[in-house]
C-alpha cells in the first residue's frame, strides 16, 4: 500500500480543504525531508499514537488538487476502530466490513455525541447496556425513540441537566431525531458530534420510511467537522451534498472469503421451505435465520411447515407490524428469539447476533423490494458477531430476464431531471397564479402533499417511488434516496439477476467459495396455505384497524383526529396506513361513524376512488354549478337510454375534469354520482331500447349532512380522480 510519505504538497498543506492530516508536532510536516512524523489526526479524529503508527494513502481525483478519498490500513484484520482512534473522523466513513465498532467508538469518545441508528433494537441495546451501577434508571447513553415495554429511560431535559454525566451521548432512531434536536436547540449543534450510521440503508428503505431523508437535512445543519456518515457498504449518491463529503476509506490486509451455497431456483419460497427442513433434519439443535424482505412470503413459508416447526418460528420486522404479524418477535440479548427466525430489511443492518446460526438469504426477483446487492449480502452475513462465524450460509435466488440495455446512471439522471422540472413547475405555478389570478387554470392552490404523492412512478419496470419530498423547511426537493433506489434496482436487475450465472460470477470475483446449484422445483406451496395466510393477515389488520378507530373516536375535534391519524399512520401496517390516509382525506366532510363504516366497506383502491369522488360531489354547496347542472339535466325518476344518459352527463363532464364520453364510458362514471335502476327498456321510435332510471343522487348511502361544504366558487376539475 502506498503510504503518505510518497506524497508531497506545496506549502506543506493538503490542497483539498475538506481533508485534514496533522502530525504529532501539531502542524503538517514537509515530505521532502525524509520519513514524516507519526500521524496524530485524520479529519478531526485523534489517532492512538501510542499504540498505532498509522499510515494512509491519498487517492486523487485530480492529482495534487482534488482528493477522492483518504484510505488507511487497519493495524490488524481483527482490530476495531477504537484501536486506531479515540474519536470518529468527520465525513463519509466507508468501513468496508461490519463489526469494527464505529458506533461504539463514537459513544465512548470524550465529547458530546448524537448517533442516529436505523433500528429501535440497536438503539435500545446500546442504551440499556450503559446503565450506571448503583442507579436503577440512570444511563451513560440515552435512548430516544418509540416506547419499549419495561424500559423507562430519563426524559431528555433530565438527562441534559445531570452534571454527573460529563459527556452527553444520545442514541436515536431516525423518526425521533427532530424531537431531540428541538430540545437541544440549533444554537447548540456546535457542541455535539452527529453520526448517522448505516447510511446505505436509507437508499433502500426511504420509500416506506420517508422521515429517513429528513435526517440528512438535519445532518447538513451541523458544522462540517462535527458530523459523519457511516456504512460498511457505501454506494453512489444522487445528492451532490453527500457526494461532496470527504471520504475516509478503511482497508484491511486480507479479504474475508465466505463459504456460500448458492441456489438458483424458479420458486424461492418452496426452496426456502426445503432448505429449512434439510437443516432441521441434519442439525436439529441449530438455529436458522432467514433474511427475506417480504412479510407475506415469509408467512407463506412458515404456514407451509409442519405444525411442530411452526411453533419454533419468529418474525423480525418493523414494529408497525407488531399487532398484525402472527409470529412477531424481537432480538433479545443479541440472541435469535426462536429456532427458526425470519427477518425483513429492518434487521438487515444495525443488529448484533452473538450466537452462531445457519443463514438463508432470499432474493425473489419478481419482487423488487427483495433484490439485494453483493454488498448487502455481505452486510446481512455480518449480523453474526460470533468469533466462530456462521454455521452455514445459503443464498436462494431467482432471476428475471431483462431485454433492455439501460444505463442505470442515465435512468437516475432521467429521474433527477423529472424531479427538478416538477419543482420548477410548482414554483412557476404559484408565480403565475399571483400574476394571473383570474385565469381559470390557476384558480386552485397546489395541494403539496397530493402533488408529491402523485410523483410516484416506475422507471422501466422498477418499483414505483415518489421522486419529490418536502424538506424540513417545507420546500420541495428531489427525493434523492428514492432516486438512488431507482438506480440500484436497474443496476441489480441488469447486472446480477437477469441471468442465473451473473450472481455466482460476481461472488467468485469477490473471492468467495461457491457451491452452486440450478434447480427446477417440482413442488409449490399450496393454494390452501396461501389462502389461509392471507386470511390470517386480513383478520390481524382488521383487529389493528379496530384499535386505531377506537383511538380516533376518543378525539373530539377534527384537528385532534387528524393529528392522531397522522401519528398513527407511522405506527401501523401498510394496509392500515392507507386506511388512515383515506380517513384524513375525507373526515372533514363526513361525520365520523358514517365515514368509518364507508371506509371499511369500500377499502379497495378502485372502490375508494369512487367513494372519494362521490364525497366531494356530495359536499358541494347546493348552488355549485356541478350540482345545479346535474339536477337540471338528470332529474330523478326519469328513464333514459344509454345514449341519452351520455349526452346529458356530458353537460357536466367538463366540470368534473372529464372530456366528452360515449355511452359505454359515461354510465360507469355516472354511477359514481347517481343511483341507477337495473337495466330496463324504453320505447324509442316504437322500438324497445335498453334504458336506466335515475333513482337518487346518493349511490353510497350517505344519509347525513356534510360537516362542511365545498364553496360554490371552487373549480373541481382537478379534484376528482378517474
Amino acid at each position: 500500500m502506498n503510504t503518505i510519505n510518497n506524497i508531497t504538497f506545496d506549502d506543506n498543506q493538503l490542497p483539498d480543504s475538506r481533508y485534514e492530516i496533522l502530525f504529532c508536532t501539531g502542524i503538517p510536516k514537509s515530505f521532502e525531508d525524509g520519513h514524516p512524523s507519526m500521524i496524530q489526526i485524520i479529519n478531526g479524529a485523534d489517532v492512538n499514537c501510542e499504540n498505532v503508527d498509522l499510515k494512509c494513502k491519498v487517492n486523487w481525483l485530480e492529482k495534487n488538487k482534488v482528493i477522492e478519498s483518504i484510505s488507511f490500513m487497519m493495524p490488524r484484520d481483527d482490530a476495531h476502530l477504537k484501536d486506531v482512534f479515540t474519536t470518529s473522523p468527520y465525513g463519509l466513513i466507508k468501513k468496508n466490513r461490519t463489526g469494527i465498532g464505529a458506533t461504539t467508538l463514537e459513544l465512548d469518545s470524550p465529547r458530546n455525541s448524537i448517533v442516529v441508528v436505523p433500528t429501535r433494537t440497536l438503539a435500545y441495546s446500546k442504551a440499556v447496556n450503559s446503565r450506571i451501577e448503583g442507579d436503577e434508571n440512570k444511563y451513560k447513553i440515552l435512548y430516544v425513540g418509540g416506547k419499549i415495554t419495561g424500559f423507562n429511560p430519563p426524559k431528555i431535559p433530565t438527562y441534559l441537566a445531570d452534571s454527573s454525566i460529563k459527556y452527553k451521548k444520545f442514541i436515536v432512531v431516525a423518526n425521533s431525531l427532530p424531537s431531540l434536536l428541538n430540545i437541544i436547540g440549533k444554537e447548540n449543534y456546535k457542541d455535539y458530534f452527529l453520526m448517522v450510521d448505516e447510511i446505505d440503508s436509507y437508499q433502500y428503505d426511504c420509500s416506506y420510511r420517508p422521515e429517513m431523508e429528513d435526517v440528512i437535512d438535519y445532518y447538513f445543519q451541523f458544522p462540517p467537522t462535527q458530523r459523519c456518515l457511516v456504512s460498511a457498504t457505501v454506494s453512489r449518491f444522487s445528492n451532490k451534498l453527500i457526494e461532496d463529503e470527504p471520504v475516509i476509506n478503511v482497508e484491511f490486509n486480507e479479504p474475508l472469503p465466505r463459504n456460500i451455497r448458492l441456489i438458483h431456483t424458479d420458486d424461492t419460497n418452496i426452496r426456502v421451505k426445503k432448505s429449512i427442513e434439510d437443516i432441521i433434519s441434519t442439525h436439529p439443535n441449530d438455529k436458522i435465520l432467514v433474511a427475506y424482505n417480504s412479510i407475506s412470503n415469509c408467512g407463506y413459508i412458515i404456514n407451509s411447515l409442519a405444525d411442530e416447526l411452526k411453533t419454533d418460528c419468529a418474525m423480525l420486522c418493523s414494529t408497525k407490524n407488531e399487532s398484525t404479524v402472527e409470529h412477531y418477535s424481537d432480538i433479545t440479548d443479541n440472541q435469535l428469539p426462536q429456532k427458526i427466525s425470519f427477518m425483513t430489511c429492518t434487521y438487515f443492518v444495525g443488529i448484533d447476533i452473538t450466537e452462531r446460526f445457519h443463514l438463508i438469504t432470499v432474493i425473489n426477483s419478481k419482487k423488487f423490494h427483495t433484490v439485494l446487492s453483493v454488498d448487502k449480502l455481505q452486510q446481512i452475513a455480518g449480523r453474526c458477531r460470533s468469533s466462530e462465524g456462521l454455521l452455514s450460509e445459503t443464498i436462494i435466488y431467482s432471476t428475471k430476464e431483462s431485454t433492455n440495455n439501460l444505463n442505470p446512471n442515465d435512468v437516475c439522471n432521467e429521474a433527477l431531471i423529472d424531479a427538478k422540472q416538477l419543482i420548477h413547475f410548482g414554483k412557476l405555478y404559484s408565480t403565475l397564479k399571483y400574476k394571473f389570478p383570474t385565469t381559470d387554470i390557476f384558480r386552485n392552490e397546489i395541494d403539496t402533499t397530493e402533488f408529491i404523492r402523485k410523483t410516484a412512478r416506475s422507471y422501466h419496470g422498477t418499483k414505483p417511488v415518489q421522486i419529490l419530498r418536502q424538506d424540513i423547511h417545507g420546500d420541495l426537493m428531489p427525493s434523492f434516496f428514492n432516486i438512488d433506489y431507482i438506480r440500484i434496482q436497474i443496476e441489480l436487475l441488469k447486472n446480477l439477476y437477469s441471468q442465473a450465472p451473473h450472481l455466482m460470477d460476481k461472488l467468485i470475483v469477490e473471492g468467495h467459495n461457491i457451491e452452486y446449484q440450478n434447480l427446477q422445483e417440482q413442488e409449490r406451496i399450496t393454494d390452501a396455505v396461501i389462502e389461509e395466510t392471507d386470511a390470517q393477515t386480513l383478520l390481524s389488520n382488521e383487529s389493528q384497524r379496530d384499535e386505531l378507530i377506537t383511538l380516533l373516536r376518543e378525539e373530539t375535534t377534527l384537528e385532534g383526529r387528524e393529528r392522531t391519524a397522522n401519528t398513527l399512520r407511522t405506527q401501523c401496517s401498510s394496509a392500515n396506513r392507507i386506511f388512515l390516509e383515506h380517513f384524513i382525506e375525507l373526515h372533514k366532510y363526513v361525520p365520523f361513524e358514517t365515514l368509518i363504516d364507508k371506509l371499511v366497506l369500500y377499502n379497495k383502491a378502485s372502490e375508494y376512488k369512487k367513494l372519494r369522488n362521490y364525497v366531494l360531489f356530495w359536499a358541494l354547496e347546493e348552488s355549485h354549478s356541478i350540482k345545479v347542472t346535474m339536477r337540471q339535466n338528470l332529474p330523478l325518476n326519469e328513464t333514459y337510454t344509454g345514449e341519452e344518459l351520455a349526452a346529458r352527463f356530458n353537460t357536466i363532464s367538463g366540470l368534473l375534469g372529464l372530456g366528452e364520453l360515449s355511452s359505454r364510458q359515461a354510465i360507469p362514471f355516472l354511477k359514481e354520482f347517481c343511483k341507477l335502476s337495473t337495466r330496463t327498456t324504453k320505447r324509442v321510435n316504437n322500438t324497445p331500447t335498453g334504458a336506466y332510471k335515475i333513482l337518487s343522487y346518493n349511490p353510497f348511502g350517505l344519509n347525513v349532512e356534510p360537516l362542511q361544504h365545498i364553496p360554490a366558487t371552487k373549480d373541481m376539475r382537478k379534484e376528482f380522480i378517474f
